[in-house]
Protein backbone atom coordinates (compact mmCIF):
# COMPACT_ATOMS: atom_id res chain seq x y z
CA UNK A 1 0.00 0.00 0.00
CA UNK A 2 1.36 3.75 -0.90
CA UNK A 3 1.98 5.66 2.17
CA UNK A 4 1.08 9.48 1.65
CA UNK A 5 2.94 12.46 3.19
CA UNK A 6 1.31 15.80 3.63
CA UNK A 7 3.53 18.93 3.36
CA UNK A 8 1.78 21.65 4.85
CA UNK A 9 3.86 25.17 4.57
CA UNK A 10 3.59 27.67 6.90
CA UNK A 11 4.36 31.38 7.74
CA UNK A 12 2.55 33.10 10.66
CA UNK A 13 -0.99 31.74 9.84
CA UNK A 14 -1.64 30.29 13.42
CA UNK A 15 -5.25 31.66 13.20
CA UNK A 16 -5.51 29.31 9.72
CA UNK A 17 -3.38 26.58 10.66
CA UNK A 18 -5.54 24.60 12.43
CA UNK A 19 -8.33 24.55 9.70
CA UNK A 20 -5.41 23.11 7.23
CA UNK A 21 -4.61 20.15 9.65
CA UNK A 22 -7.54 19.18 10.63
CA UNK A 23 -9.19 18.91 6.69
CA UNK A 24 -5.90 16.43 6.12
CA UNK A 25 -6.79 14.76 9.53
CA UNK A 26 -10.39 14.07 8.35
CA UNK A 27 -9.44 12.25 5.01
CA UNK A 28 -11.76 9.57 4.32
CA UNK A 29 -7.73 8.23 3.63
CA UNK A 30 -5.70 9.00 6.44
CA UNK A 31 -2.17 10.61 5.46
CA UNK A 32 0.71 8.61 7.15
CA UNK A 33 2.10 11.99 8.22
CA UNK A 34 1.69 15.52 8.41
CA UNK A 35 4.78 17.66 8.35
CA UNK A 36 4.16 21.36 8.95
CA UNK A 37 7.03 23.36 7.46
CA UNK A 38 7.90 26.58 9.52
CA UNK A 39 9.87 29.70 7.89
CA UNK A 40 10.33 30.96 11.13
CA UNK A 41 7.20 32.31 12.22
CA UNK A 42 6.87 34.94 15.02
CA UNK A 43 3.23 33.91 16.11
CA UNK A 44 1.91 30.86 17.81
CA UNK A 45 2.61 28.76 15.01
CA UNK A 46 4.59 26.24 16.46
CA UNK A 47 2.42 25.97 19.64
CA UNK A 48 -0.37 25.05 17.21
CA UNK A 49 1.36 22.31 15.37
CA UNK A 50 2.88 20.84 18.14
CA UNK A 51 -0.14 20.69 20.04
CA UNK A 52 -1.52 17.78 17.84
CA UNK A 53 0.80 15.10 17.97
CA UNK A 54 1.11 12.02 15.66
CA UNK A 55 0.37 12.36 12.86
CA UNK A 56 1.50 15.77 12.91
CA UNK A 57 5.47 16.82 12.85
CA UNK A 58 6.61 20.17 13.14
CA UNK A 59 9.85 21.51 11.45
CA UNK A 60 11.13 25.07 12.50
CA UNK A 61 13.13 26.63 9.80
CA UNK A 62 15.00 29.66 9.45
CA UNK A 63 13.32 32.64 8.16
CA UNK A 64 13.76 33.03 4.12
CA UNK A 65 10.33 34.41 2.41
CA UNK A 66 10.40 31.81 -0.36
CA UNK A 67 8.35 29.14 -0.31
CA UNK A 68 9.61 26.59 -2.69
CA UNK A 69 12.65 26.38 0.17
CA UNK A 70 9.97 25.62 2.71
CA UNK A 71 8.19 23.30 0.70
CA UNK A 72 11.57 21.39 -0.28
CA UNK A 73 12.50 21.02 3.33
CA UNK A 74 9.32 19.54 3.92
CA UNK A 75 9.79 17.14 1.34
CA UNK A 76 13.41 15.98 2.36
CA UNK A 77 11.71 15.33 6.06
CA UNK A 78 9.13 12.77 5.30
CA UNK A 79 9.38 9.41 4.28
CA UNK A 80 5.94 8.65 1.98
CA UNK A 81 5.77 7.25 -1.35
CA UNK A 82 3.37 10.05 -2.55
CA UNK A 83 3.77 13.83 -1.32
CA UNK A 84 0.74 15.95 -1.61
CA UNK A 85 0.92 19.72 -1.04
CA UNK A 86 -1.53 22.14 1.13
CA UNK A 87 -0.69 25.66 1.96
CA UNK A 88 -1.76 26.68 5.40
CA UNK A 89 -4.64 28.59 4.34
CA UNK A 90 -6.56 26.43 2.30
CA UNK A 91 -7.88 23.13 3.11
CA UNK A 92 -8.28 19.21 1.59
CA UNK A 93 -12.23 17.83 0.86
CA UNK A 94 -12.35 14.74 2.87
CA UNK A 95 -11.83 12.31 -0.37
CA UNK A 96 -8.84 14.23 -1.63
CA UNK A 97 -6.29 11.54 -0.74
CA UNK A 98 -8.52 8.82 -0.81
CA UNK A 99 -9.06 9.49 -4.97
CA UNK A 100 -5.92 10.48 -5.85
CA UNK A 101 -3.87 8.01 -3.95
CA UNK A 102 -5.97 5.17 -5.96
CA UNK A 103 -5.31 6.51 -8.97
CA UNK A 104 -2.08 6.30 -8.78
CA UNK A 105 -1.66 2.86 -7.66
CA UNK A 106 -3.73 1.80 -10.42
CA UNK A 107 -1.20 3.76 -12.40
CA UNK A 108 2.08 3.14 -11.75
CA UNK A 109 3.20 4.99 -14.58
CA UNK A 110 1.61 8.12 -13.70
CA UNK A 111 4.21 10.90 -12.22
CA UNK A 112 1.58 13.04 -10.77
CA UNK A 113 -2.29 13.01 -10.68
CA UNK A 114 -4.76 16.08 -10.29
CA UNK A 115 -7.89 16.97 -9.85
CA UNK A 116 -9.88 20.41 -9.63
CA UNK A 117 -9.88 22.48 -6.51
CA UNK A 118 -12.55 25.37 -5.75
CA UNK A 119 -11.58 28.73 -4.90
CA UNK A 120 -13.52 30.31 -1.65
CA UNK A 121 -13.19 34.27 0.30
CA UNK A 122 -14.64 33.37 3.78
CA UNK A 123 -16.17 29.93 3.84
CA UNK A 124 -15.54 27.08 1.84
CA UNK A 125 -18.95 26.22 1.21
CA UNK A 126 -19.12 29.62 -1.12
CA UNK A 127 -17.47 28.95 -4.09
CA UNK A 128 -16.55 31.94 -6.44
CA UNK A 129 -15.03 29.75 -9.23
CA UNK A 130 -12.31 26.64 -9.84
CA UNK A 131 -9.11 26.23 -10.62
CA UNK A 132 -10.30 24.93 -14.12
CA UNK A 133 -12.70 26.96 -15.15
CA UNK A 134 -11.88 27.50 -19.05
CA UNK A 135 -8.87 25.14 -18.40
CA UNK A 136 -7.63 21.72 -19.91
CA UNK A 137 -7.79 18.74 -17.63
CA UNK A 138 -5.86 16.60 -20.28
CA UNK A 139 -4.26 12.71 -19.36
CA UNK A 140 -1.01 11.25 -20.44
CA UNK A 141 1.99 13.54 -21.78
CA UNK A 142 0.57 17.00 -20.99
CA UNK A 143 3.65 18.71 -21.63
CA UNK A 144 2.25 20.85 -24.84
CA UNK A 145 -1.21 21.89 -23.03
CA UNK A 146 1.05 22.73 -19.70
CA UNK A 147 3.16 25.21 -21.63
CA UNK A 148 0.61 27.16 -22.65
CA UNK A 149 -0.63 27.78 -19.10
CA UNK A 150 -0.20 25.69 -15.98
CA UNK A 151 -3.15 24.66 -15.37
CA UNK A 152 -2.59 22.64 -11.58
CA UNK A 153 -2.78 24.16 -8.24
CA UNK A 154 -0.21 22.33 -5.52
CA UNK A 155 -3.20 21.57 -3.17
CA UNK A 156 -4.90 19.87 -6.29
CA UNK A 157 -1.93 17.54 -7.16
CA UNK A 158 -0.66 14.09 -6.19
CA UNK A 159 3.24 13.28 -6.45
CA UNK A 160 4.67 10.02 -7.05
CA UNK A 161 8.28 10.92 -5.00
CA UNK A 162 10.30 8.73 -6.82
CA UNK A 163 9.80 10.95 -9.92
CA UNK A 164 10.00 13.95 -7.98
CA UNK A 165 13.37 13.10 -6.85
CA UNK A 166 14.46 11.96 -10.44
CA UNK A 167 13.57 15.74 -11.51
CA UNK A 168 14.65 17.56 -8.61
CA UNK A 169 12.52 19.55 -5.90
CA UNK A 170 11.17 22.80 -6.24
CA UNK A 171 13.44 25.40 -7.42
CA UNK A 172 14.38 28.17 -5.12
CA UNK A 173 15.48 30.76 -6.98
CA UNK A 174 13.83 34.01 -6.50
CA UNK A 175 13.12 34.65 -9.81
CA UNK A 176 11.17 32.17 -9.71
CA UNK A 177 8.83 33.05 -6.61
CA UNK A 178 5.11 32.27 -6.86
CA UNK A 179 5.43 29.93 -10.23
CA UNK A 180 8.07 27.62 -9.14
CA UNK A 181 5.53 24.81 -9.09
CA UNK A 182 4.51 25.84 -12.90
CA UNK A 183 8.55 25.19 -13.23
CA UNK A 184 8.25 21.48 -11.20
CA UNK A 185 5.34 20.53 -13.09
CA UNK A 186 7.01 21.24 -16.46
CA UNK A 187 9.91 19.25 -15.53
CA UNK A 188 7.84 16.23 -14.02
CA UNK A 189 5.33 16.32 -17.54
CA UNK A 190 8.99 16.25 -19.31
CA UNK A 191 9.68 12.61 -18.03
CA UNK A 192 6.29 11.13 -16.68
CA UNK A 193 2.57 11.01 -18.13
CA UNK A 194 -0.20 12.87 -15.66
CA UNK A 195 -3.41 11.78 -14.94
CA UNK A 196 -6.61 13.63 -14.62
CA UNK A 197 -9.36 12.13 -11.61
CA UNK A 198 -12.24 14.59 -11.94
CA UNK A 199 -13.95 16.62 -8.83
CA UNK A 200 -13.06 19.12 -6.67
CA UNK A 201 -10.32 18.16 -4.34
CA UNK A 202 -8.84 21.30 -2.54
CA UNK A 203 -10.53 24.91 -1.87
CA UNK A 204 -8.21 27.21 -2.19
CA UNK A 205 -8.71 30.49 -0.07
CA UNK A 206 -8.38 33.81 -2.01
CA UNK A 207 -6.73 37.18 -0.59
CA UNK A 208 -7.39 40.30 -1.85
CA UNK A 209 -3.62 41.56 -1.64
CA UNK A 210 -2.14 38.03 -2.72
CA UNK A 211 0.46 37.20 -4.85
CA UNK A 212 -1.65 35.97 -7.91
CA UNK A 213 -3.15 39.11 -8.17
CA UNK A 214 0.36 40.95 -8.88
CA UNK A 215 -0.07 40.42 -13.00
CA UNK A 216 3.53 41.91 -13.71
CA UNK A 217 5.45 39.68 -11.16
CA UNK A 218 3.88 36.55 -12.06
CA UNK A 219 3.71 37.28 -15.69
CA UNK A 220 7.60 37.98 -15.15
CA UNK A 221 7.92 34.79 -13.21
CA UNK A 222 6.29 32.92 -16.07
CA UNK A 223 8.89 34.17 -18.64
CA UNK A 224 11.37 33.07 -16.56
CA UNK A 225 9.67 29.74 -15.98
CA UNK A 226 9.36 29.31 -20.13
CA UNK A 227 13.42 30.95 -20.79
CA UNK A 228 14.50 28.29 -18.42
CA UNK A 229 12.49 25.47 -20.13
CA UNK A 230 14.05 26.97 -23.23
CA UNK A 231 17.64 26.47 -22.40
CA UNK A 232 17.00 23.07 -20.72
CA UNK A 233 15.54 21.33 -23.19
CA UNK A 234 15.43 23.18 -26.49
CA UNK A 235 14.03 19.78 -28.27
CA UNK A 236 11.18 20.38 -26.59
CA UNK A 237 10.89 23.46 -27.20
CA UNK A 238 11.18 23.05 -30.68
CA UNK A 239 8.88 19.86 -30.84
CA UNK A 240 6.30 22.18 -28.96
CA UNK A 241 7.13 25.10 -30.75
CA UNK A 242 3.61 26.39 -31.48
CA UNK A 243 2.67 26.07 -27.53
CA UNK A 244 5.73 27.96 -26.71
CA UNK A 245 4.75 30.56 -28.87
CA UNK A 246 1.36 30.61 -27.56
CA UNK A 247 3.06 30.77 -23.85
CA UNK A 248 5.15 33.56 -24.65
CA UNK A 249 2.23 35.53 -26.40
CA UNK A 250 -0.11 35.69 -23.47
CA UNK A 251 2.40 36.41 -20.88
CA UNK A 252 3.82 39.18 -23.42
CA UNK A 253 0.09 40.64 -23.81
CA UNK A 254 -0.56 40.05 -19.91
CA UNK A 255 2.61 42.53 -19.25
CA UNK A 256 1.52 44.96 -21.73
CA UNK A 257 -1.58 45.36 -20.52
CA UNK A 258 -0.97 45.93 -16.66
CA UNK A 259 2.14 48.31 -17.69
CA UNK A 260 -0.48 50.21 -19.20
CA UNK A 261 -2.85 50.00 -16.95
CA UNK A 262 0.43 51.75 -14.78
CA UNK A 263 0.84 54.05 -17.53
CA UNK A 264 4.22 52.79 -18.29
CA UNK A 265 3.72 53.29 -21.61
CA UNK A 266 7.39 52.31 -22.73
CA UNK A 267 7.40 48.67 -21.10
CA UNK A 268 3.69 48.23 -22.22
CA UNK A 269 5.00 48.81 -25.62
CA UNK A 270 7.71 46.87 -25.48
CA UNK A 271 5.44 43.71 -24.63
CA UNK A 272 2.83 44.30 -26.98
CA UNK A 273 5.93 44.18 -30.00
CA UNK A 274 7.08 40.97 -28.13
CA UNK A 275 3.40 39.63 -27.80
CA UNK A 276 2.73 40.29 -31.71
CA UNK A 277 6.27 38.74 -32.65
CA UNK A 278 4.92 35.13 -31.21
CA UNK A 279 1.27 35.43 -32.19
CA UNK A 280 2.02 35.74 -35.72
CA UNK A 281 3.96 32.72 -35.51
CA UNK A 282 0.53 30.97 -34.60
CA UNK A 283 -1.81 29.40 -36.36
CA UNK A 284 -3.84 31.77 -38.15
CA UNK A 285 -1.77 34.68 -37.40
CA UNK A 286 -2.63 34.41 -33.73
CA UNK A 287 -6.61 35.16 -33.83
CA UNK A 288 -7.84 31.85 -33.18
CA UNK A 289 -5.48 32.57 -29.89
CA UNK A 290 -6.77 35.41 -29.25
CA UNK A 291 -10.41 34.03 -29.09
CA UNK A 292 -9.76 31.10 -27.11
CA UNK A 293 -7.82 33.93 -24.31
CA UNK A 294 -11.12 36.06 -24.44
CA UNK A 295 -13.54 33.07 -23.97
CA UNK A 296 -11.23 31.88 -20.80
CA UNK A 297 -10.81 34.85 -19.37
CA UNK A 298 -14.87 35.01 -19.38
CA UNK A 299 -15.22 31.86 -17.77
CA UNK A 300 -12.40 32.16 -15.55
CA UNK A 301 -13.38 35.56 -14.02
CA UNK A 302 -11.63 37.36 -11.15
CA UNK A 303 -11.70 34.60 -8.54
CA UNK A 304 -8.63 32.89 -10.51
CA UNK A 305 -6.57 36.02 -9.96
Amino acid sequence: MLTVSVVIPTYNRADLLSSAIDSVLAQRCPASEILVADDGSTDSTAQVAMGYGHPVRYLQLPHTGLPAATRNAGIRATTGDLLAFLDSDDLFLPDKLALQSQAMAQMPEAGLVYSDALFFRTQPTEAVGHVLDGLPSPTGWVLPQLLVGNFLAPPAVLVRRTALESVGLFNETPDFFAVEDFDLWLRLAEAFPFTYIPGDVAAIRRHPGGISRNTTRLRQGVLAVLAAFDRRSPAASQQYRTARHEAYALSHAALATAEAHARCWRPAARHTLQAVSHLVRLPGLGVPALHAWRRRSKLRGDAAR
